[in-house]
């Protein structure tokens, strides 16, 4: 009964990681803008962000509020906003997103990071309402992930979000990794807390040492994920593809048109062999950031709009 748990809820992690990855087409940004254009379903920290970028441009937090028009309609604003604070090293110390609940109601829900003194993240605690779940990380020497918990927490005292003083811990999953690397391929071997492997992540790359492709599959079952990148002629990223079986059979694909200043000028996403959406992006032009994206949405005929606001040091 206890290994059926772990693996349903490492089953519903791998879940929620697949459907971060699908959301972060939308947002894969400009190579001289604040994020990655790749965004990678293996980082801990999610969009991933230029922060070379964000350091050049002394950017204190980036807030980004959304709003849709249907088709035949006005624009509307429901009150979504996203929000990232950084510190003075420009790493992200602070986030929140709301959630609309109901028609009148929405929830925050917001996470703390807290790092090492060689910049690993080491705590990640997220809070919704009442409710905290904390990941605890470990690395290797040279940045791998050496160990990952999922615990949930209640505190005895909070007098602020940093304040955070452990009432009670149960812990609901306790990771350890291991791994052997080849010149055009990096295994990783997740164990679990009885220190067997229950999962196997592959990396490969080409002659030029950029990623090719990864695959993460289960040790028991037919459960799988993968992501294949193409490059073009100057190593810039083309098109990358998501598939899988974690949630059903899925096949996600982006493709990415270049402005002549080289940055991106449109996202077209596929789901199969159907573009389902087509996002343009609006800079600065002078610092080069994001000022606004939008997201034509074929299926729903609706533009969603993002617009991104800053605060500078």
């Amino acid at each position: 009964m206890r290994l059926r748990f772990r693996l349903r809820l490492r089953l519903r992690l791998r879940l929620a990681e697949a459907f971060a990855f699908v959301l972060m087409f939308m947002v894969s940004l400009n190579l001289s803008a604040q994020l990655m254009i790749f965004q990678d379903e293996e980082d801990i920290i999610t969009p991933s962000f230029r922060y070379d970028i964000l350091k050049l441009n002394k950017i204190r937090a980036i807030t980004i509020q959304y709003e849709y028009k249907p088709d035949g309609a006005a624009i509307t604003d429901d009150g979504i906003v996203k929000y990232y604070r950084f510190d003075s090293l420009c790493r992200l110390v602070e986030s929140y997103f709301t959630v609309k609940e109901t028609r009148d109601t929405w929830d925050t829900i917001r996470s703390i990071y807290f790092y090492d003194e060689f910049g690993h993240l080491i705590i990640k605690r997220t809070n919704e309402g009442n409710f905290y779940d904390t990941w605890y990380y470990r690395w290797y020497g040279d940045g791998k992930m050496k160990k990952r918990a999922h615990v949930h927490e209640v505190p005895i005292v909070m007098t602020n979000s940093f304040d955070f003083r452990i009432g009670t811990q149960t812990v609901l999953s306790a990771d350890s990794f291991a791994y052997t690397s080849y010149p055009k391929q990096l295994q990783r071997f997740g164990f679990n807390e009885e220190n067997k492997i229950y999962e196997k992540t592959i990396s490969y790359f080409d002659d030029k040492q950029r990623l090719s492709s990864r695959n993460f599959k289960y040790a028991v079952g037919w459960l799988y994920s993968q992501v294949d990148l193409k490059y073009d002629s100057i190593s810039r990223i083309k098109e990358y593809t998501y598939t899988g079986n974690l949630n059903g059979d899925v096949h996600h694909s982006v493709k990415i048109v270049y402005n002549v200043y080289g940055g991106i000028d449109t996202e077209k996403l596929f789901e199969s062999d159907k573009q389902t959406d087509n996002i343009e992006y609006m800079y600065d032009a002078t610092t080069g950031l994001i000022t606004n994206q939008l997201d034509r949405n074929f299926p729903k005929a609706v533009i969603n709009i993002a617009r991104f606001t800053y605060e500078y040091r």
